[in-house]
Parts: C-alpha cells; sequence; structure tokens
C-alpha cells in the first residue's frame, strides 16, 4: 500500500511538472495543460484515498484483535494448566507435534496422547475477525465443544470451524481451552 501511494505521488508530481513547463513554455497548447492538470488532480487524491483507507484498515485490526481471542490454553485430566499459547497478533497456528526438522506452533509432542497426533494435526486462522480451525486430514481427528454445550463435534476435513472463548478443542484426546 505504501508503494503505491508513493507511485501516485510521484506520477502527480510529474504531471504537475509537465503542466507547469506547459504554461511556461507552451502557452498555446491548452489541451496539454488540462490533460496533465486533471492527471495531477486524480493522482492527488488516488494518493489521499490510499492513505485513509489505510489507516482505517490498520485501525479495524487493531481493534478486532484487541478484542479477539488471546490465548489457547492445554488442560491435563484435572483440568490443571499445562501449558499455553498466545494469539495475539498471530493470524495463523499450526497445531501438532515438532519432528525433526519441522516445527509447528502449538507442540503438542510432550501430550499423554501424543502418539496419537500427526505432525501437522490442525490449523487455527484469524480471518474476519474470527478464529477458525480446521483438521488437516488428521487420522485421529478433531472435535470442538462449544462453550455451554456438553456435546463434542467432530470437524469434517478441510472445513473450518469457528472458534469462540470457552470452546474446547480436542486434538485426538488432548484437550485444548480457547480464551
Amino acid at each position: 500500500m505504501v508503494k503505491r501511494r508513493l507511485f501516485d505521488w510521484i506520477i502527480a508530481t510529474i504531471a504537475m511538472a509537465l503542466c507547469l513547463l506547459v504554461i511556461l513554455y507552451w502557452q498555446e497548447q491548452i489541451w496539454l495543460i488540462i490533460v496533465s492538470g486533471a492527471v495531477a488532480v486524480i493522482f492527488i487524491i488516488l494518493g489521499y484515498i490510499a492513505k485513509s483507507k489505510n489507516f482505517e484498515v490498520r485501525s479495524q485490526e487493531t481493534t478486532i484483535t484487541a478484542t479477539g481471542l488471546k490465548q489457547l490454553i492445554l488442560l491435563n485430566e484435572d483440568d490443571s494448566e499445562l501449558n499455553r499459547w498466545d494469539l495475539f497478533g498471530k493470524t495463523s497456528l499450526v497445531i501438532g507435534r515438532d519432528y525433526g526438522e519441522n516445527e509447528v506452533d502449538i507442540n503438542l509432542a510432550d501430550c499423554t496422547y501424543a502418539g496419537f497426533i500427526e505432525v501437522e494435526h490442525a490449523v487455527l486462522n484469524y480471518a474476519g475477525g474470527h478464529w477458525f480451525i480446521e483438521d488437516l486430514h488428521s487420522e485421529n481427528g478433531v472435535r470442538v465443544q462449544k462453550y455451554g454445550d456438553n456435546r463434542q463435534y467432530r470437524l469434517a476435513t478441510a472445513k473450518p470451524c469457528r472458534i469462540d472463548e470457552g470452546d474446547i478443542i480436542y486434538i485426538a484426546q488432548t484437550r485444548l481451552i480457547v480464551r
């Protein structure tokens, strides 16, 4: 966006310079004055529009991220916290197990049920102001228990599911709560 704005300003400056040259040296070329002046005005307007849109998008993203989900917490069988991962400022996180050179964002290799977790089991994606989880063709699947509901819903492969605060994600038998 910054490069586009810079490009708009450069074109506007060149068009204004051409307009000035035509006025100073070729006064009889009125059509050239009008065209170069119009081009300068158009690109000045585009530069301002790009600047205001860029500011509007950044401020909206900051607001959404600041009010969204903040952490993913690994729970044991007694509902005690074993580990936590921050979601703030992230847009995508791969859940699975570190294996060799393959590193994931949320490593569940030390969990009790790690043998049932794929190297790349699931992915969390932030889009449209919400977090979504998606099963990455895992053998043992991903389930979600929505907050206030006692049922677990198994995700279809490659079908994202929106998650909200208080939801519990089951990666094989491993539980992660969203805060």
